[in-house]
């Protein structure tokens, strides 16, 4: 009998009869082995094209996270990396700070305080028509390379924001849009990254910068962080159509300088003193 098990497979079989020695058994093992590996490879290969299909079903929902009106969906984590990962804290600072805020509207009680205690169960409240602002005003140009909300859906429901759009500039007559996410239903830090394009009012950094020819530094380069002196958060649309919002943290970060990513590293590597400074030389030995 000729028996098909693949394509272009085929395998001619007899009738086998009871083993009558040790010879006839192995031969009958042997046969049966012979299909089992034929088996295996089929499975083998079948299970490498589903991989790839999954590979290729990754790669699609990966390009899927921006929308086709431009905005990028964010998930949300429940721990934020510029506060706690060691080696993040080294590269970025909370500027918050250093800004005056102001907000569109608020209920009494749940206003600026309430998203700038680090208390996530504290939260900002707004009273009025949509959007909602947040508005952050910088007393001299600052670098922002980040900023991140604390946002709860499994409390707040529809008072949770859908749509953040994010815009920067000099006052109110000449903000520009430079981000647009979409959330959906977050539980946990919503991160945003900012970056712009090379500003021409920074001279000195732009003039290094003509020299670097190298692709890498060029991609840094135009992923350099956010310069502004107002920085604008738009709450533009809530969960299942909500009127009011509710934010329960606000964290914005800048990068550090060279002196102060030098100075906050440990001041000995390989028993050498990381102190390059006049002033604080000095403390370059212990005694």
């Amino acid at each position: 009998h000729t028996v098909e098990i693949g394509e272009n497979v085929r395998v001619k079989m007899r009738p086998v009869e009871l083993a009558d020695s040790e010879e006839d058994y192995e031969e009958s093992n042997e046969f049966t082995n012979e299909i089992n590996s034929i088996d295996d490879d089929e499975d083998g290969d079948e299970g490498e094209e589903e991989d790839e299909e999954e590979d290729d079903d990754d790669e699609d929902g990966e390009e899927g996270e921006t929308q086709a009106n431009g905005s990028s969906i964010i998930h949300a984590t429940p721990r934020l990396a510029s506060l706690s990962d060691p080696e993040r804290i080294l590269k970025v600072r909370e500027i918050g700070n250093d800004a005056v805020w102001v907000l569109s509207t608020a209920k009494p009680g749940n206003g600026v305080t309430q998203i700038r205690d680090s208390s996530i169960d504290t939260y900002w409240q707004s009273d009025g028509g949509q959007p909602h602002l947040i508005n952050i005003h910088f007393l001299k140009r600052k670098s922002v390379c980040e900023i991140a909300f604390y946002l709860d859906y499994t409390q707040d429901e529809s008072y949770t924001p859908k749509k953040i759009s994010i815009r920067t500039g000099i006052t109110f007559h000449d903000l520009e849009e430079i981000k647009q996410v979409e959330l959906n239903e977050p539980v946990g830090w919503v991160s945003i990254p900012l970056h712009a394009e090379p500003d021409p009012l920074d001279d000195d950094e732009d003039e290094n910068d003509a020299d670097m020819d190298n692709e890498s530094e060029s991609q840094n380069r135009r992923r350099k962080p956010v310069r502004t002196f107002l920085l604008q958060v738009c709450v533009v649309s809530m969960h299942q159509n909500g009127r009011d919002t509710h934010v329960r943290q606000v964290k914005i970060f800048g990068p550090r300088s060279e002196t102060e990513f030098t100075m906050r590293r440990a001041p000995v590597v390989s028993g050498k003193s990381t102190f390059q400074g006049v002033g604080m030389s000095q403390f370059s030995m212990i005694r």
